[in-house]
């Protein structure tokens, strides 16, 4: 054992030293921290050569003391060996990744510093005992490889862990501080499990308790599979890039640790010992994609390696020794697991570009190629007495869940002679269905996912929305400095609509429809909206009434800040939509009954008005008929009634009087004149110059976005100023252009 001790302190020491050199002498900070990122990845290769070394004894040892490399009564021994173990692999994996996630996890210096030399210094304590776990007896009473491998990882990491507490020796010790290296610590504990543990700790199970043919236990473990992948979602949806891509790296890494156990460099020699399954080739993809950012390793496994374990989990054909507890089923499912929903949660949390179909044929060509690979592997080493049977596309596996008709497409073989006299034999029919049926399937997967995107995208929209509410609800309160959320946010403006830099770009656009725009209109005004197509009237409009955000600025309505308190806002608001959509198979009395129910109009006043308005429009003869019945004109006015219906204090409307006879502009205009005269705003656009200038207190003028010009009809008419000719002489003199962001 001193050979062991005298490689650990020897490494340490000189590393350690060879390091603190290197770091003084390089000046600038990249340079230092490639430096501590080719110790990780000189780590990390010492690491892979002793985990590979050899089959580790501990991986065995059956319920504590079956088949113990410790004996009947070494127990505790056992016990002690696995957490060493597993905690050395959590530790493992931390350092191979700390130095490429340093600047980005903040959590991560810290742990290497408090968490990583207690494992290491356990490991040193234990090391009779550990070495005994790993490579058996004789490791300890002679120098073996595994053992001195070993060593030198525990002085390299002891360096890594030096290296951290010289530089960063400080710690701000704080409750979020616990809490996230307690939960950060548990969860890298949790997802470095090794897949002997339960082995070791439990036994292999009850022979009954099989996880196969839908069972209860298959049932439950199927449903983790949907289930685990949402938890691990909703936990991590709101973090940043670097915080998602690090934990789902560190996943990823862990579990193929785990699942590599089972390989040493012999194994490397032979093509068919090779992970050339498609759930076990995952294993090793999907860490790489996190790593290097790979994308067409990425959408191969998207698009190919989900459904197939998805299959493999249906149908896990693990025999009847694998119980509940072997390392063979937790290997199985944690494999499974991780090549079905990882690529899943990758795309959702928004690590990778949702695909077009252009990554789905390069997935397909990919599949093409593996598919021909497996295919002469599996024949190959068949031929020569070693059968073979990556992607069950070699045996009866797959054809005999599907009954006889399908094991009978295997009758029609092909055979191609090898040097070494063998046949390799080809199942051409079968093995043709079952690649199309295949490429089928991932063609299905492509719309599953567009559903899955269109879902993610309304739950977004919901998250969002929820996130401006909770936000809004903050500055309402805020603004308000203690008075009921209620009230107006603006008290001296009870009877205004008032634009403050109103600012209104689009998502799809980097210009403006609408930049910096001001207005105030008071309680009795009807205000006149002027300017030519395009140039913003409507966007203005959308946006008081609340159908469109506000990228910039303010609008208030009646006091009311339509970001902030927008429900109470629209409580003040009629508005005539230049394209309205009416319940045309209600009648006129169900529908104004139907918008009067949704803004609270008591049955006493919203009969009264009604009356008044049926009245004033002429629409006693139709009143009870369906809608759909109506003229355009008739329609509008019922547009104008659900508008007036709750007596709004600012009624907008956009192009009124469009397509209307000169009775009905008429009616629509002394509505209008009566609103007004009762104290309230009305707001309209419109392109009839003279209706604007006969019914209008005052006009804005609107271009390219920007409001140019607010003027008073009386001041016009005091200067003998016709509206069209002052609106035309505006329109050509002023020279604005849309705003680029």
């Amino acid at each position: 054992m001193i050979y062991y001790y005298i490689s650990i302190i020897s490494t340490f020491v000189l590393f350690s030293a060879l390091f603190i050199v290197l770091d003084r002498k390089i000046k600038n900070e990249k340079g230092k921290t490639w430096l501590l990122r080719g110790l990780s990845l000189l780590f990390a290769s010492v690491f892979i050569a002793r985990y590979l070394s050899a089959d580790f004894k501990i991986r065995y040892i059956i319920g504590l003391n079956i088949n113990s490399i410790f004996g009947v009564d070494g127990i505790n021994q056992a016990v002690l060996s696995l957490f060493v173990f597993w905690f050395t692999m959590t530790a493992t994996v931390l350092l191979e990744t700390y130095p490429f996630f340093k600047d980005k996890v903040f959590i991560l210096k810290h742990l290497v510093k408090f968490f990583a030399p207690i494992i290491y210094i356990l490991s040193i304590v234990t090391l009779k005992t550990h070495i005994t776990a790993l490579f058996g007896t004789q490791a300890v009473d002679k120098v073996f490889y595994g053992g001195i491998m070993y060593s030198i990882e525990i002085g390299l990491a002891l360096t890594m862990i030096l290296s951290v507490w010289i530089k960063e020796y400080r710690t701000h010790i704080s409750g979020k501080f616990i809490r996230d290296f307690i939960l950060s610590l548990l969860g890298m504990i949790l997802v470095s499990v090794p897949c002997f543990a339960f082995q070791l700790l439990f036994g292999k199970g009850n022979e009954g308790l099989l996880i196969e043919d839908f069972n209860f236990i298959h049932r439950m473990v199927l449903y983790g599979a949907f289930i685990l992948p949402v938890i691990i979602i909703l936990i991590m949806y709101r973090w940043d890039y670097d915080h998602k891509r690090y934990a789902l790296l560190y996943m990823s890494l862990a579990i193929c640790i785990s699942y590599s156990i089972i390989y040493s460099f012999s194994d490397l020699t032979h093509l068919r010992s090779y992970p050339l399954h498609l759930c076990n080739l995952a294993v090793y993809m999907v860490p790489l994609c996190l790593i290097f950012k790979i994308p067409h390793f990425y959408y191969f496994t998207f698009f190919i390696n989900v459904f197939g374990a998805f299959m493999a989990m249906l149908f896990p054909g693990l025999g009847n020794e694998a119980t509940i507890f072997t390392s063979l089923t937790v290997k199985f499912w944690i494999n499974h697991y991780d090549a079905f929903f990882m690529p899943i949660v990758i795309m959702v949390l928004g690590l990778y570009e949702r695909p077009k179909m252009k990554e789905m044929g390069y997935s397909m060509m990919g599949f093409l190629g593996y598919f021909v690979l497996v295919l002469f592997v599996n024949a190959y080493y068949t031929s020569i007495g070693t059968p073979t049977d990556f992607f069950f596309i070699n045996s009866d596996y797959i054809a005999s869940k599907f009954g006889e008709g399908a094991k009978r497409l295997r009758l029609i073989t092909a055979t191609i002679k090898t040097k070494s006299g063998g046949e390799m034999v080809f199942y051409p029919l079968y093995q043709s269905l079952f690649y199309m049926v295949y490429n089928g399937v991932a063609f299905m997967m492509w719309y599953i996912y567009l559903v899955m995107f269109m879902l993610q995208d309304n739950l977004d929209d919901l998250f969002t929305k929820n996130r401006k509410y909770k936000s809004d609800m903050e500055a309402l309160l805020k603004s308000l400095q203690g008075r009921n959320k209620g009230e107006p946010m603006n008290k001296n403006a009870t009877n205004d609509l008032i634009l403050n830099n109103f600012s209104k770009k689009y998502s799809t656009s980097n210009v403006y429809a609408v930049k910096d725009a001001n207005l105030s209109i008071h309680g009795g005004e009807i205000f006149g909206f002027l300017g030519p197509n395009g140039a913003g009237k409507s966007t203005i409009i959308k946006s008081i009434v609340g159908i469109q955000s506000i990228s910039g600025g303010s609008i208030n309505v009646c006091g009311y800040d339509m970001e902030h308190q927008s429900t109470l806002a629209k409580m003040n608001i009629g508005f005539v939509p230049d394209h309205y959509a009416l319940y045309e198979n209600l009648s006129g009395r169900e529908y104004i009954n139907y918008i009067a129910n949704l803004y609270g109009v008591s049955i006493e006043d919203r009969n009264k008005r009604m009356d008044e308005y049926v009245k004033r429009f002429n629409l006693e003869g139709a009143f009870e008929n369906p809608i759909k019945t109506y003229s355009h004109g008739m329609k509008q006015k019922i547009t104008i009634m659900s508008a007036l219906i709750h007596n709004p204090k600012v009624w907008i409307l956009d192009e009124p009087l469009t397509g209307l006879d000169p009775d009905s502009i008429y009616q629509v205009k002394e509505t209008m004149k009566a609103h007004a005269k009762e104290g309230n705003i009305v707001f309209f656009s419109s392109h009839i110059i003279d209706v604007v200038e006969k019914i209008c207190d005052r006009i804005a003028i609107i271009k390219n976005g920007h409001i140019i010009k607010t003027v008073s009809l009386k001041e016009l008419e005091t200067n003998n100023i016709q509206l069209e000719e002052f609106y035309r002489t505006t329109i050509e003199e002023c020279k604005v252009e849309r705003v680029i962001e």
